[in-house]
């Protein structure tokens, strides 16, 4: 196959995703046992690349890494390429090329990611999928694969069959896309499902790739985790853990001096079980060689070893006195509702250093100090202290990572954003990855602003340059109010880890 045609014709979004970065995925396996290598310098392999907007930013990030990317659409995959060559990046490329007939000299890789592919694919390419993942991992290699799991997308099948039927499979996808909307238009009507009708409602305002991938593509082939875990097994691979955000977390009953090996069995049965408890929709599996060392079900003792980043605010004045739940909310709009004083307080400390990141022992001695400074009483339990953490890391309120970070905090005289992000602000069709891999939404007056970030202008010349670029698009406006929009959003690009 040459290209993937509804791939070039409709697109997903090429996004940082931040549950596929390598320092992360490191965090994730350490809490489940598992040391994986340093991603600093280590060999990622992004299978279904898109253009590179999650594989570039690991690269631009790390420059002692090696990052390669496979992308079957030929038209992203040259976008790709065409955005690496403007940057000027040597430690990454991508390839245009089919999964199941990779290169024989790709070597090994500390880390592969794999999001958005296993489920939308036919099963030969699944099982190359896998393959891949074996021959191509290193000894302690890790491996993140994305799939659609039957246990929470069996109730939605007959909205995909309906939308299968009732266009039509010849349309180019961006018509085709239209004809579902009018599709989901008379289901309104005619269904009275009300987790249909939820499902029809997002879809009607999701992003058109998201549409037509999951509920007009030929194969979107949701399985159980059972048989995830045995095809993995069939392929001398093994679960290690979950990437995404959990509800809930497996805890064995009477594993105590249990050996990893010993409790495995167990622990895939809990997970499987757990699928059909939740109705769980979407897994993000880590998985690495069976030959490699053993992992178990994720332990807050391993917090200890790591590094923690968090974006959260809250509209309440923080009662850090009483254990009363307030809610804190991250820029996605994802809300954590924490009650434990010592952990508002910790939520405090690392919002204020974001995107900074603060180790475990330190972030304890900080909850401690705030809790002093504001006569709330002393942190008297750190096992409390300690759950508490675990369980906004599980639902990803708080982020861990091998990977403290090193970010400018202020503007300074003569602002400037790093090379990447000026060039995603200035490419139409890119999105700008913050520091911490997140996809930040700017309209153009914040791109035109981040685009000018050169180092060459003091912030009253950028104001001026603003003001006359404003002026081009329509909106006059006095100099003192922009120069105060432009420091806004500094500050904000400064926050997000895009200056030097």
């Amino acid at each position: 196959m040459d290209t993937l045609a509804s791939y070039d014709e409709l697109p997903y979004d090429s996004l940082p995703l931040p549950e596929t970065q390598p320092d992360f995925l490191a965090a994730v396996a350490r809490l489940h046992g598992f040391e994986a290598s340093d991603p600093r310098h280590a060999r990622i392999l992004e299978l279904g690349c898109a253009q590179g907007g999650n594989l570039i930013p690991l690269a631009w990030r790390w420059p002692e890494s090696e990052c390669v990317g496979v992308e079957l659409s030929r038209v992203q995959a040259e976008a790709g390429m065409a955005f690496i060559q403007r940057l000027g990046l040597p430690n990454v490329r991508v390839l245009h090329g089919d999964l199941a007939a990779l290169p024989d000299d790709l070597g090994e890789f500390d880390f592969i990611i794999a999001h958005g592919v296993f489920s939308w694919v036919p099963p030969s390419v699944q099982q190359a999928l896998l393959e891949a993942c074996r021959r191509h991992l290193s000894p302690q290699g890790i491996a993140y694969v994305s799939f659609n799991v039957a246990a929470g997308w069996q109730a939605l099948q007959p909205l995909r069959a309906a939308l299968i039927e009732r266009t039509s499979a010849e349309l180019p996808a961006p018509a085709r896309f239209q004809q579902a909307l009018r599709v989901l238009d008379a289901l309104e009507s005619e269904w009275a499902d009300a987790a249909l009708l939820k499902e029809i409602a997002y879809l009607k305002t999701a992003a058109p790739s998201y549409l037509f991938h999951e509920y007009l593509a030929e194969f979107n082939v949701p399985m159980p985790f059972a048989e995830f875990a045995a095809q993995l097994d069939r392929h001398g691979l093994r679960y290690v853990g979950e990437a995404g955000p959990r509800r809930a977390v497996v805890a064995l009953e009477d594993a105590w001096g249990l050996i990893p090996e010993g409790m495995a069995g167990r622990w895939l049965d809990a997970e499987a079980a757990l699928d059909g408890a939740l109705a769980i929709r979407f897994r993000r599996a880590l998985i690495a060689r069976d030959d490699a060392p053993c992992a178990q079900p994720p332990q807050a003792d391993a917090l200890n070893g790591l590094v923690f980043h968090a974006n959260l605010q809250s509209d309440e004045e923080i009662d850090l006195g009483t254990a009363s739940e307030q809610a804190f909310v991250n820029p996605a709009g994802n809300t954590f509702r924490i009650a434990l004083p010592a952990m508002k307080a910790a939520a405090m400390v690392l919002s204020a250093a974001y995107p900074g990141a603060i180790g475990y022992a330190a972030l304890l001695s900080a909850a401690r100090e705030v809790l002093a400074d504001h006569a709330a009483g002393t942190l008297a339990d750190e096992t409390e202290f300690r759950e508490a953490l675990f369980q906004l890391v599980t639902i990803q309120g708080v982020m861990p990572t091998v990977w403290a970070g090193s970010f400018v905090a202020e503007p300074g005289e003569r602002p400037c954003a790093n090379a990447l992000a000026r060039l995603q602000a200035d490419s139409p069709g890119w999105v700008v990855s913050g520091a911490r891999h997140v996809a930040i939404d700017l309209d153009p007056a914040g791109r035109a602003l981040l685009a000018a970030l050169d180092g060459s202008r003091s912030v009253d010349e950028l104001a001026a340059h603003m003001q006359v670029t404003l002026a081009q698009a329509g909106l006059e406006l006095p100099l003192e109010r922009v120069t105060e929009l432009t420091w806004q959003q500094l500050w904000l690009f400064a926050r997000l880890g895009l200056l030097v």
